[in-house]
């Protein structure tokens, strides 16, 4: 199951500034990614959330179009799991103790990551590093595949918790 950063569905919904090469450039990996692997995305309660502030400052639209659109492909194109939120902060709060003193974490990204554990997703796409590695060290497939400092990072973050459990086990 495929589940979707803020970042992916913008980079979907939102077409690419042709001088912004940064979002050309996603716009691309997001529809090869669409015609290649099909099928729906699957987004929580707190990316809608975050997507509607998205939408609207990326627009610069008080009601845009393609917050419409995203929502006319519920059920068909995208899947909104229905969370609880008293089980979405207990994951997060137990991500957050296993990494936030290790690595600084945005909540919304540890929300959306816990989001995506709790819905049963195999596979984060996103193109947000920190959030990407986070999944990464839950045991996500991620998509863009890390770079290079994504690489390290995820290294270091499995090294420093290695060191954790060995210290644990003395």
């Amino acid at each position: 199951m495929n589940y979707a950063d803020t970042n992916w569905l913008e980079a979907v919904y939102i077409g690419a500034d042709p001088r912004d090469l940064e979002a050309v450039s996603r716009r691309q990996t997001v529809e090869r990614f669409g015609r290649k692997h099909g099928g729906k995305l699957v987004i929580s309660q707190i990316v809608l959330l975050e997507a509607r502030n998205v939408f609207c400052r990326t627009t610069g639209e008080a009601e845009p179009r393609e917050w419409f659109q995203l929502q006319a492909d519920f059920g068909a194109r995208v899947y909104v799991d229905p969370m609880n939120w008293d089980i979405l902060r207990r994951e997060c709060n137990e991500l957050f103790a296993k990494w936030a003193w290790k690595v600084a974490l945005g909540t919304f990204d540890v929300a959306i990551v816990a989001s995506a554990k709790l819905a049963g997703a195999s596979q984060f796409l996103s193109f947000d590093l920190n959030a990407k590695v986070l999944a990464a060290v839950e045991g996500l497939a991620v998509f863009p595949p890390l770079d290079k400092k994504g690489a390290t990072l995820l290294s270091d973050l499995k090294r420093a918790s290695e060191r954790k459990h060995s210290r644990q086990g003395r």
